[in-house]
C-alpha cells in the first residue's frame, strides 16, 4: 500500500487509488467535477490540479489522473494549483445563468461548492452568453442546459455505467450539449442517476420540481422496498408527505445508484386512498379501541375453536421487527398455521433457498467482479432492476453473461439467449449440475456444452436464478448445481431475486411451517376461522386469486395491518393502519441474508397540499395531526402482544429469543448491513397437481412481472404512473403469424378471469407457443400473478 504526503500529511492507501481519494481521505477537499468514484477518472474538467512536489511525478497534475504511490509529497494549496483552479472554475462559470435563487439544485450544488473552493468570487466576464434550448426529456428528468459547465457526467453515468443509448453529446467547443436527439422520454430505467451524478441544475428531478429548499427537507438513510436487493436510499420529506428519494450509497449492494422505480416508487406513501384510521365493523374508531377488538376476538376465537383456527399471514414488505412478533403472537396462541408469502410459488423459493444457500451466497458487488453469469428464469429489469446494472459492470470488465429464459429478457449488456420453456428451467439446472447436456436438443447443446466449459475455466461464476419461475424446485436445482459445479480452488455462487425486501427474513421465519395452500384448504374445511394479515393481500397475491376469494369467504374474522388501500384492508372486520417504511424504524433482509436497518423521514399524516386544498400556508390550524393514526407495523403488534412499543427493546426481545437473529440488536443504519450466517428449513413437500383438461383451442399462457405496472407499491406511485403500459400479451413471431396477428393489433384475450382488450407485441427472443401476459394492476390483467400458468383464447379485433 502507497504512502505518501500530502499538505504535510501522511496518508497510507490501498493500491490502485488516486491522489483525489487519497486527499479525501485526510478530510482535504480538492475541488473537482468530472470525477464520480462509480465513473472513474477522465481528468475532463481540469479543477482537480495539485502540484507534485516530490517523489516519481512531479509539476501540475490533475489529482484523479495520477495513482497514489510511495513517496509522493503533494500540495493543494500551492500558488499555481490555486491559479489554476480558480481560472478554470471562471471558464466553466462564464455561461451559467446565476440562477441560484430558481434553482432546484440550491443547497447540494456541487458547483456552488467548487466555485468557492476554487477561489472564484467575482464575476469579471460581461459578453454574450451561449445559450441553449431545454429538451422535454419525459416524466423523470427537467433539463435546464444553460447551467451546464460541460464535465460529462451525465452521459458518463447514462452510457457508460447505465448502458443507455438514447442520451449522448452534441455540439463542439462552447457550444457542447447533452440530450436526446429529438424530445422525448429517456428510455434508460436508470435514467434518474443522472439527477444524482450531474453537479449543478442542469438535470433535476421533474416530480420535485420547485417543491421544496433542499435545507427544509428531513432526510434519514432507508432501504428501498420495492424488490429484494436491499439498495440503500435516502427519501427526503416535508410537508407530511415523502417528495423525492435519491440513491444512498452501499457498497456491497446497490453501490452509488438505484432504479427509476426505486427513485419515483415513493409516492404510495402519500396516496390519497390510502388508509390512515382504524376500523372495527366498517365504524373508525380510536386505536387503543381496534387493538383492544382484535386482541380479544382472535382470544375468543381461539378459546371457542382451539389454537388452530386462527391463522397468520406475514408479508415480505412488512419489517422483519413485525414479521417476528407476528410468529411470537402465533406461538403465544398456540397456533401452527402460519405463513409469510400468499404467493405458493415465491414462498416454496425462499424457504428453499434460506434452507441450501450456505457459502455460495453472493452480493451484488460479487456479481459486478464476476466474470461468467448465468441467469437461470429472471428477469432482472421487472425483478430486481439494480442486478441488471451490476451485470453490465460485470461485462464492462470482460465478463460473460449467459441467458436461459423462456422470456424476451433484455439488458443493458451483451449477452448470449438460450430459449427454454418454464417448466423445463429445473431440468437444464441439473443438466448443468451432472455436467451432461445429452438430453437436448442440437441447437440446445450448441449453448450448454461451451457454458459448461466456460464454468469450468471462470474464476468467480454466479448462478443467478428468479424466484417466480424457478420456484422451490428451481432454485433447489440451482443452489444443486451450484456445489456440483464448484471446486477446491473456487466456488461457484448464487444469488435468487425474490419477492420483496424482507422475503429472506419470512423465509428464516417460516421455518417447516405450512404453505398458503394448506391455509386456504384449512379455511375451506371450516378448520381455519380467524385470519390475521400482517402487510399483505391475500385477495390478489395467491397464485389462483380467484380461489383466494372464495376460500377466505368463509372466514368468521379478518384482521388487516396495512399501510396501502389493499383488497384485504378494505374487506377486513379490523382493520389497523400501519405506517410506510419511510414513516418508520425497522430493519429488512434481503436476498443474499443482509440485515439491514432503515429510519424514519416523516411522521404520518395527510399531506398539507391535500389539507390545503392547494392553499400554502393552511388557512386553518389545529393541535392535531390529521391522518396522524398509523403507527410501525412492529409497534402495533408489540402492543397486540401486550409488550412495550419501544424498537430497541422489540429488537433485544427477537435476538434473545431466536439467536439467529443476533445482530439485531446492533444494527445500524449507517452500515453496509450484516450478513447473517442463520439457515433456514425446506418447506414442506409440494402436492402433486392434477393435470387438467385444456380445450382444444387453448393458449398456454405464463403471467410474468414488468418492470413498471406488476409491483403494488410503485403501481401507487403517481410520478411512475406516465410510464404504465397498456395491458399488452408478448408472442413469437410464428405463433402471431398462425393467429394473423402483428405488433400493435388489437386482441381480445379471454381467460377464466373473464374478458381483456389487449395489444399485441411480437419479440423473437422468446419460447413459441407461449403467451406472455405481464401483470397490470387496475386492469383485467391484475389476476396475472407472476408464475401462475393457466390456459386462454386470443382474438383478433378489427380495427374500427
Amino acid at each position: 500500500m502507497p504512502k505518501l504526503t500530502i499538505d504535510n500529511l501522511e496518508v497510507t492507501v490501498p493500491e490502485g487509488t488516486n491522489v483525489l481519494e487519497a486527499a479525501r481521505a485526510l478530510d482535504i477537499v480538492i475541488p473537482h467535477f468530472c470525477y464520480h468514484e462509480a465513473l472513474g477518472a477522465v481528468g475532463s474538467c481540469r479543477l482537480c490540479a495539485m502540484k507534485f512536489l516530490d517523489g516519481p511525478v512531479k509539476g501540475l497534475q490533475m489529482a484523479c489522473m495520477i495513482k497514489a504511490q510511495d513517496g509522493m509529497v503533494v500540495s493543494s494549496t500551492d500558488a499555481d494549483a490555486m491559479d489554476l483552479r480558480q481560472h478554470v472554475i471562471e471558464w466553466a462559470m462564464i455561461n451559467h445563468p446565476h440562477d441560484c435563487p430558481v434553482c432546484d439544485e440550491g443547497g447540494e450544488c456541487q458547483l456552488q461548492e467548487m466555485t468557492v473552493a476554487g477561489g472564484h468570487g467575482n464575476r469579471r466576464y460581461t459578453g454574450k452568453k451561449c445559450t441553449f434550448t431545454n429538451q422535454n426529456l419525459g416524466p423523470f428528468v427537467q433539463q435546464e442546459m444553460n447551467r451546464c459547465i460541460t464535465c460529462y457526467r451525465c452521459v458518463r453515468t447514462y452510457r457508460d455505467y447505465c448502458g443507455g443509448t438514447d442520451y449522448g453529446t452534441f455540439g463542439s467547443r462552447n457550444r457542447i450539449q447533452y440530450g436526446r436527439l429529438q424530445d422525448g422520454a429517456l428510455e434508460s430505467p436508470f435514467s434518474g442517476n443522472i439527477i444524482d451524478a450531474c453537479p449543478t441544475g442542469v438535470l433535476t428531478s421533474k416530480p420535485f420540481r420547485f417543491k421544496t429548499r433542499l435545507w427544509d427537507l428531513q432526510e434519514a438513510p432507508s432501504i428501498c422496498p420495492h424488490c429484494s436487493l436491499g439498495c440503500a436510499t435516502v427519501p427526503g420529506g416535508r410537508y407530511r408527505e415523502v417528495q423525492r428519494v435519491k440513491a444512498g450509497v452501499n457498497r456491497e449492494t446497490n453501490g452509488f445508484f438505484i432504479c427509476d422505480r426505486g427513485r419515483f416508487g415513493y409516492d404510495h406513501v402519500n396516496h390519497p386512498e390510502r388508509p390512515r384510521q382504524p376500523e372495527v365493523d366498517g365504524q373508525t374508531v380510536a386505536m387503543p379501541t381496534a387493538l383492544a377488538a382484535a386482541r380479544d376476538r382472535v382470544a375468543a376465537t381461539v378459546k371457542k375453536h382451539g389454537p388452530n383456527s386462527v391463522a397468520f399471514l406475514g408479508s415480505a414488505r412488512a419489517s422483519l421487527e413485525a414479521n417476528a412478533l407476528l410468529r411470537i403472537w402465533a406461538e403465544a396462541l398456540g397456533s401452527t398455521q402460519l405463513v409469510f408469502d400468499a404467493h405458493q410459488g415465491r414462498d416454496r423459493a425462499a424457504r428453499t433457498l434460506v434452507a441450501q444457500l450456505g457459502t455460495h451466497v453472493r452480493s451484488m458487488e460479487d456479481v459486478r467482479q464476476s466474470d461468467l453469469i448465468v441467469l437461470v428464469g429472471a428477469d432482472p429489469l421487472a425483478e430486481g432492476p439494480m442486478l441488471a446494472l451490476a451485470m453490465r459492470q460485470a461485462v464492462r470488465k470482460g465478463g460473460k453473461v449467459v441467458v436461459i429464459d423462456p422470456r424476451p429478457v433484455q439488458l443493458p449488456c451483451a449477452a448470449s439467449h438460450l430459449v427454454m420453456a418454464s417448466e423445463r428451467l429445473a431440468e437444464v439446472l441439473t443438466a448443468l449440475g451432472r455436467k451432461d447436456s445429452g438430453a437436448f436438443e442440437a441447437q440446445e447443446k450448441d449453448v450448454l456444452s461451451p457454458l459448461l466449459e466456460q464454468i469450468a475455466a471462470a474464476q468467480r461464476p454466479v448462478l443467478i436464478g428468479g424466484a417466480d419461475l424457478l420456484g422451490g424446485p428451481g432454485v433447489a436445482a440451482l443452489c444443486s448445481a451450484a456445489k456440483e459445479l464448484s471446486t477446491e480452488e473456487r466456488a461457484v455462487g448464487v444469488m435468487v431475486l425474490l419477492a420483496g425486501p424482507n422475503s429472506y427474513g419470512g423465509a428464516l421465519l417460516a421455518g417447516s411451517g405450512p404453505t398458503f395452500d394448506t391455509l386456504l384448504d384449512a379455511i375451506q374445511e371450516g378448520t381455519v376461522r380467524a385470519l390475521v394479515c400482517l402487510e399483505s393481500d391475500p385477495f390478489c397475491e395467491a397464485m389462483d386469486p380467484a380461489r383466494a376469494q372464495a376460500a377466505l369467504g368463509h372466514l368468521q374474522l379478518l384482521v388487516s395491518i396495512d399501510a396501502t388501500p389493499s383488497l384485504a384492508a378494505q374487506r377486513a372486520d379490523i382493520f389497523l393502519p400501519a405506517r410506510a417504511n419511510a414513516e418508520m424504524a425497522g430493519s429488512y433482509i434481503n436476498n443474499e441474508g443482509r440485515l439491514q436497518a432503515f429510519l424514519p423521514v416523516i411522521d404520518p399524516g395527510v399531506p398539507i397540499r391535500e389539507t390545503g386544498a392547494g392553499n400554502h400556508p393552511p388557512r386553518s390550524f389545529s393541535l392535531e395531526t390529521p391522518g396522524a393514526e398509523p403507527q410501525a407495523d412492529w409497534s402495533l403488534l408489540a402492543q397486540l402482544l401486550e409488550r412495550e412499543p419501544d424498537l430497541a427493546k422489540v429488537r433485544t426481545a427477537i435476538a434473545t429469543e431466536d439467536d439467529r437473529f443476533a445482530a439485531l440488536a446492533t444494527v445500524d443504519a449507517e452500515s453496509t448491513g450484516v450478513r447473517l450466517p442463520a439457515k433456514g428449513v425446506l418447506p414442506p413437500p409440494a402436492e402433486r397437481e392434477l393435470p387438467q383438461a385444456a380445450a382444444v383451442d387453448a393458449l398456454k399462457l405464463l403471467a410474468i412481472s414488468a418492470p413498471v405496472g406488476s409491483h403494488w407499491l410503485a403501481h401507487l406511485s403517481a410520478p411512475l404512473a406516465a410510464t404504465e403500459p397498456p395491458p399488452t400479451v408478448i408472442l413469437h413471431p410464428e405463433m402471431a403469424g398462425a393467429l394473423g396477428l402483428v405488433t400493435g393489433d388489437r386482441a381480445r384475450l379471454t381467460t377464466h378471469f373473464g374478458h381483456c382488450h389487449v395489444t399485441i407485441r411480437i419479440e423473437s427472443q422468446m419460447a413459441n407457443g407461449l403467451v406472455l401476459v405481464p401483470q397490470l394492476w387496475d386492469t383485467a390483467l391484475e389476476g396475472m400473478v407472476p408464475g401462475s400458468r393457466l390456459d386462454g383464447r386470443l382474438e383478433k379485433e378489427e380495427r374500427a
